[in-house]
């Protein structure tokens, strides 16, 4: 049987549905289906890495049942909580899309309520939950689906650049992102983002924007402050230019809940706060 997981994790990290395909119908003739099944689930799934098993159980159960899957989990997660005495509105909310909002104290309760040998598997199933939590705090707090409405922004701008500019332009934006909410790195934000936008190209171009050497990108920011604030609803984005007054102290103070250059956006709005006050 070792030789049988080995040939599945092997196949699970190359993503290759081809050969989990042909392992799981050859070995099941040899081992029989149900020694097959509990290898599969009681060793195979805990050893994998989470981004494996959501791959396999979107591959091999179909999105829909691993969705259902995914709303069973939270159910559990849920009773787990208010088992451990944690308050519902405090230590764990549900967010306006349905998912589950947690502290890191309610992550490290239900963690240790967890056993042992299935703790690795848990935390696989948990782990979507966990980095979604980060997007969906810093919307909240916003009071729009900015990261959503900013990848629809995205989409249509790398149409109109060309490659080189393309990854300059996300570069430069995720890194401003990463750089004022560092825990978007912590949850895969960059890679998924940047995936997203760039789903709906060609494989070729994609994978040249994907692999542009250019290590230090640059990119024009004021089109970039648009994109920003056009993702947070500010209905006058598109006249920050100087010929329209330039940008205004409210739309810095909008900016700067979201993103940060090279020069803090903070210190920009203290030095035109107090150039306010002398020319009062």
């Amino acid at each position: 049987m070792a030789t049988v997981k080995r040939q599945l994790l092997e196949a699970l990290s190359r993503r290759d549905i081809a050969a989990v395909s042909n392992l799981i119908v050859g070995w099941q003739k040899v081992v029989g289906t149900e020694k097959l099944t509990n290898l599969i689930v009681n060793e195979v799934m805990v050893e994998c890495d989470s981004d494996s098993h959501r791959w396999f159980c979107r591959i091999f159960l179909g999105q829909a049942q691993y969705e259902q899957m995914q709303e069973k989990a939270q159910t559990n997660v849920f009773q787990i909580l208010l088992s451990g005495g944690l308050e519902p509105g405090k230590d764990f909310s549900f967010g306006s899309d349905g998912r589950l909002l947690m502290s890191d104290r309610a992550k490290e309760i239900l963690l240790c309520q967890v056993p042992q040998q299935r703790k690795f598997l848990f935390e696989a199933q948990l782990e979507p939950l966990l980095n979604e939590d980060r997007v969906i705090a810093i919307e909240q707090q916003l009071g729009c689906a900015f990261f959503s409405n900013l990848t629809e922004i995205a989409i249509q701008q790398i149409q109109v650049l060309s490659n080189s500019q393309a990854a300059a332009y996300l570069g430069v934006l995720v890194a401003g992102l990463v750089s004022r909410h560092p825990q978007l790195q912590d949850a895969d934000f960059p890679t998924r983002f940047i995936l997203t936008i760039l789903q709906g190209l060609p494989e070729e171009r994609a994978i040249l924007i994907l692999n542009d050497p250019e290590e230090n990108p640059q990119f024009d920011e004021p089109i970039i402050f648009q994109h920003l604030l056009a993702a947070m609803g500010d209905r006058e984005h598109h006249r920050i230019a100087e010929e329209d007054g330039g940008i205004s102290l409210d739309q810095l103070k909008k900016l700067d809940l979201v993103w940060r250059g090279e020069r803090e956006i903070s210190e920009i709005i203290a030095m035109m706060e107090r150039w306010h006050l002398k020319n009062r």
